[in-house]
């Protein structure tokens, strides 16, 4: 529901927002007490894009590899490897403002998957995808997650509810 505070919450997480009350923790490290430590853990893909119109979508990964600290020896793999894993690979070469609103959304996605974070918010990832690019995110986050990652997202396509395992129904028939 719009209003709700999903975004608002999102960037208290990621230290966007001061918290007035309450806490988070990731592997132990509060967001209170170590800010720079919980970030460095945790993947963050904003509502609106947080591209550069001037720069092409390998040097945008480029980039963001570089300030989450990887290896410079792992930096064209890293790149590399998401550029495939969002069906990126007929715009490596093209700059931002050039893209599609759904590349452009792809985009953001794997600039939040860059190091491998533990946690990844997703907020609106698939806002403004026609259906075909939709379902290729969701695959791509379904085999994210398949790996052992955590993804939380916000979303007001009620089709991915259709692809969760195991299905909240199954769930909740665990808690009768």
């Amino acid at each position: 529901m719009n209003g709700a505070g999903k975004t608002t919450t999102f960037k208290m997480i990621t230290g966007d927002e001061f918290i007035t009350s309450g806490n988070a923790f990731l592997n132990e490290i509060s967001l209170k007490s170590n800010l720079k430590k919980f970030q460095q853990q945790l993947g963050y893909c904003p509502q609106f894009d947080p591209l550069i119109d001037q720069m092409t979508v390998l040097e945008t990964l480029y980039m963001f590899a570089r300030l989450r600290g990887i290896h410079p020896d792992l930096i064209e793999y890293t790149c590399l490897s998401l550029i495939d894993l969002l069906d990126l690979s007929d715009h490596v070469n093209k700059m931002n403002q050039h893209l599609s609103g759904g590349n452009k959304r792809k985009l953001s996605v794997a600039i939040s998957l860059v190091g491998s974070p533990c946690v990844v918010l997703l907020d609106e990832p698939t806002s403004g995808m026609d259906p075909k690019t939709r379902r290729t995110l969701w695959n791509s986050l379904n085999n994210i997650r398949n790996k052992g990652k955590s993804l939380i997202l916000t979303t007001h396509s009620m089709d991915c509810l259709l692809y969760t395992s195991p299905s909240p129904l199954d769930y909740c028939a665990h808690l009768v």
